[in-house]
């Protein structure tokens, strides 16, 4: 709870903040009565069941929530040497802004794409994200004015303002890329969270991109567990409604 608190004194209210602090809340109002629980439990035998039962199914689910973080701390990223043909585009996927400013997590994956951009000079760099609640400007604006205010040239940047979850990052980048005559076939480098990484790779095969390879931007550790936590949800929706 104090975690989560401070992350929302920040205007930090992302499902990985407010799901573990309404967690909290409810554990923390049961230990106040615990005495009272226990007395009314022992009521009956099929209360006392579903209450183990119900203990049994949070130790299977939390044990399935730290194989997926050993998962992701692994790292996945794919070489971009493995990839049939050569990279021709950057695509930086969207994560938070504030006051038309970019968060720590989302600054990250900048800096990374940055850096792959002066190594791979010739190609465009699309940066996709649409508007965040509360903002002014979408967050392709905002990226695009961190990456040219850190020397990138403005006939570089494609913009994708229109997203507003990763599948849409995905098919809506796609459109931009074939309006300035670049295929799905041709090389392509997902630069986003290291947590991020896999989700993301296989949606932009559902998509129908077909060389890719991708990089993940360590993330911040003031939000990387929570982070971490949205991203376990995130996965396992995507699984159920096919993104993937």
């Amino acid at each position: 709870m104090l975690d989560t608190t401070i992350l929302m004194t920040r205007h930090n209210f992302g499902f990985g903040v407010t799901f573990p602090f309404c967690v909290g809340i409810g554990l923390l109002g049961m230990a106040l009565q615990w005495q009272n629980l226990h007395v009314w439990l022992n009521q009956k035998k099929h209360r006392l069941q579903l209450w183990q039962l119900l203990w049994t199914g949070t130790g299977i689910w939390l044990s399935t929530v730290v194989a997926f973080f050993y998962f992701i701390q692994a790292g996945h990223d794919i070489n971009i040497k493995t990839i049939r043909q050569p990279v021709r585009t950057i695509l930086v996927l969207g994560g938070g802004t504030r006051d038309c400013l970019p968060r720590p997590t989302l600054a990250e994956r900048l800096d990374l794409a940055f850096e792959w951009a002066q190594r791979l000079p010739d190609t465009k760099i699309v940066v996709s994200g649409g508007l965040d609640p509360d903002e002014q400007c979408t967050e392709a604006q905002v990226m695009a004015n961190y990456l040219h205010q850190h020397g990138l040239p403005e006939n570089r940047l494609l913009q994708e303002g229109k997203s507003t979850n990763t599948f849409e990052n995905l098919a809506f980048s796609k459109q931009v890329m074939s309006e300035h005559g670049i295929s799905t076939d041709d090389g392509l480098l997902i630069v986003t969270s290291d947590f991020h990484s896999v989700r993301s790779r296989q949606i932009a095969l559902k998509a129908g991109f077909n060389n890719l390879a991708s990089a993940g931007a360590e993330t911040p550790l003031s939000v990387r567990y929570n982070s971490w936590l949205r991203e376990y949800f995130s996965f396992v929706r995507g699984w159920i409604v096919g993104d993937y």
